[in-house]
């Protein structure tokens, strides 16, 4: 900026961000912020912290020196000289005080190498001084703006006390401020090359980690392709097995049917033969007078033979078959239960140059809405949660891998509560409440089966009543707990539920996804079961591992269908309304979504787990 520039600016160049007045006390924060003195003490004073301050601007944080000592911080030396420039430009209708007796008045000297005004009464002493012989002070009516420009420059000499201005400053180190600027700015170059090579070799390593990435995702579908082939050949090998049974069960069957209809044909012959002889000795019967019938006959003879012979057999004729049945084989059927069909072997571990490993992918699990319309995420890739504007500008995150207050070992299920944040963990088998603007609140939960305990909990709500919803997954229950945490009732008796994954209110209604069901159950506010719709499928109103559920501004239920990669819309009754999405990476698509909420403009927000994003859907 040009000085006629600057001093057309002046006034904003020297107004404080923070009490938008003049500057007074001008200090300076690392991060190159200034502001008066008087402001940052408030600062301090509302965060109630002496050795840390945010700055109002850039929201830094940075350690206070001198044990919380604002007025240790250093002071922005081009501020105060733009202000007495401006005490300058301004002495004809302000005048200026005088450094030495605070007299104010408009004639009046400025001396460069004093950095000062003096009165015209202390001009005179101030030249008698036999340290100030170099000094030049000039009237503030002859100024031009080339003497501007000098006011801006410093001076030659460090600043010395007033005890030492008095004196030939005999005994005391001096340095060219010049020569100490020179040596300064050596080490700060030198410092400057150090950290740009510094950075080309971390630019050196995010390329051979962006090609990592690379290989990382060929090897993860390389890996999926071979899981998917052994899968498959496996699957074959027992259809192959399947087949060799159905064979030999039709070749069995053929031979018991052939069996059978060669008794059936031997029988039908001779029944034939019997009616026909029966027939025959009846009528010799009726037209044989007795002497006839005393006398030897065939027909007779071989009649009443058979029928002695009868007697010493059983009447009924042995009609019999081969006969067979399929024996499981229940040790193969345990053995596939309990074994993996494979696992996976970690070969080498990605690491950055501190060996702490690099971070997982952003996995986006349960998406929340607060009334301003920020977004909240939790990625259980990176154990954290993050903070969106609704047009995915980031605004913050926070957490982090771990056990303590604050931390999180898988996030699962967020919701806002006023102000506050609240988190399910999975892992950690707790619930936590976190302020947005202090961080870690309180939690409650713990691993186990009792009442106030929670087993990998996934989804959360907030009812009507300001009461937290939890759907406790592994215990098979939904929890209900007050905003303090204590526990207040639990919904689902012994076989309610396979594994239940989230649970909403609408109106009196309690609506449960059961994740292990494939289906929607709909309880009253007691807790009493009203009905239950869907099914294991992919046709509309089935689902295949239903997630989290919510409620679009048309009064519909929207499902996460996270295996059948879509979003199924329902009136309350169950009743099929709308679906959207398929599976796939482009844009509304899907790959495992898992949670959905809604903005005050209607437009739905989702988390596509498996594309690593979130989704914004009209």
């Amino acid at each position: 900026m040009d000085i006629q520039t600057l001093l057309n600016n002046l006034h904003e160049e020297v107004s404080c961000s923070v009490c938008m007045c003049k500057y007074t006390d001008p200090k300076q924060l690392p991060c190159l912020h200034s502001f008066c003195l008087h402001c940052p003490n408030g600062i301090q004073r509302t965060n109630g912290r002496r050795d840390k301050i945010a700055c109002p601007e850039c929201r830094q944080e940075f350690n206070v020196p001198d044990n919380g000592n604002l007025a240790a911080l250093p002071t922005n030396f081009r501020i105060n000289s733009l202000l007495d420039v401006l005490a300058i430009r301004e002495c004809n209708t302000t005048g200026v005080k005088c450094g030495n007796c605070d007299e104010r008045t408009k004639q009046s000297h400025y001396c460069f190498q004093c950095c000062a005004f003096w009165c015209e009464e202390c001009i005179g002493l101030h030249n008698r001084i036999k340290a100030n012989k170099d000094h030049y002070a000039l009237a503030l009516e002859d100024f031009q703006d080339q003497d501007f420009e000098n006011i801006l420059k410093r001076p030659e000499f460090f600043a010395i006390c007033n005890a030492c201005a008095l004196t030939n400053h005999d005994g005391h180190g001096k340095i060219l401020l010049e020569q100490a600027a020179n040596e300064r700015k050596l080490r700060v170059k030198s410092a400057i090359e150090s950290q740009r090579k510094r950075a080309q070799t971390k630019r050196s390593k995010i390329t051979t980690l962006d090609k990592s990435l690379s290989e990382v995702q060929e090897q993860a579908a390389r890996v999926k392709r071979n899981v998917q082939e052994y899968a498959d050949s496996i699957i074959a090998a027992i259809e192959a097995k399947k087949l060799e049974i159905f064979d030999d069960v039709e070749r069995r069957t053929n031979a018991s049917l052939q069996e059978i209809g060669n008794q059936k044909k031997q029988i039908e012959e001779q029944v034939k033969r019997h009616e026909s002889e029966t027939e025959n000795t009846e009528t010799l019967l009726k037209r044989s007078t007795s002497a006839q019938l005393m006398q030897p006959n065939e027909l007779m003879d071989k009649i009443l033979k058979e029928e002695n012979n009868q007697e010493n057999r059983s009447d009924s004729d042995d009609c019999s078959f081969q006969k067979f049945d399929f024996v499981k084989n229940h040790k193969l059927f345990e053995l596939v239960s309990a074994e993996q069909i494979g696992s996976l072997k970690t070969r080498a571990q990605l690491s950055s140059a501190d060996g702490k490993g690099i971070n997982e992918a952003f996995r986006p699990w349960g998406v929340a809405v607060n009334e301003q319309d920020q977004i909240s995420v939790s990625d259980v890739g990176n154990h954290k949660i993050h903070l969106f504007k609704s047009d995915g500008t980031h605004i913050k995150s926070f957490g982090g891998k771990g056990t303590q207050h604050g931390e999180f070992e898988f996030p699962s299920g967020t919701v806002y509560h006023g102000d506050n944040i609240i988190v399910a963990e999975q892992s950690n088998h707790r619930v936590q409440v976190l302020s947005r603007q202090r961080g870690y609140f309180r939690h409650f939960g713990g691993e186990g089966s009792l009442d106030h305990q929670l087993n990998f909990p996934a989804g959360l709500y907030i009812n009507s009543d300001g009461n937290i919803i939890v759907a406790d997954r592994l215990n098979k229950l939904i929890k209900i707990f007050s905003a303090d945490g204590q526990f207040l009732n639990k919904i689902g008796t012994e076989g309610s539920f396979i594994e239940p994954f989230h649970c909403i209110q609408r109106n009196n209604y309690l609506i449960v996804s059961d994740k292990g069901d494939h289906s929607i159950k709909c309880f009253d506010r007691k807790g009493n079961f009203l009905y239950k719709f869907g099914k294991q499928g992919n046709a509309d109103g089935e689902f295949k591992l239903p997630h989290c559920l919510s409620m679009n501004k048309a009064g519909h239920l929207m499902v996460c269908d996270h295996i059948n990669h879509r979003i199924q819309v329902f009136d309350l009754s169950g009743k099929f309304v709308a679906k959207f999405g398929t599976k796939g990476s482009g844009m509304g698509e899907f790959n495992q979504q898992i949670s959905a909420a809604v903005l005050s403009d209607g437009k739905i927000v989702v988390s596509d787990f498996r594309n690593s994003r979130i989704q914004i859907f009209e």
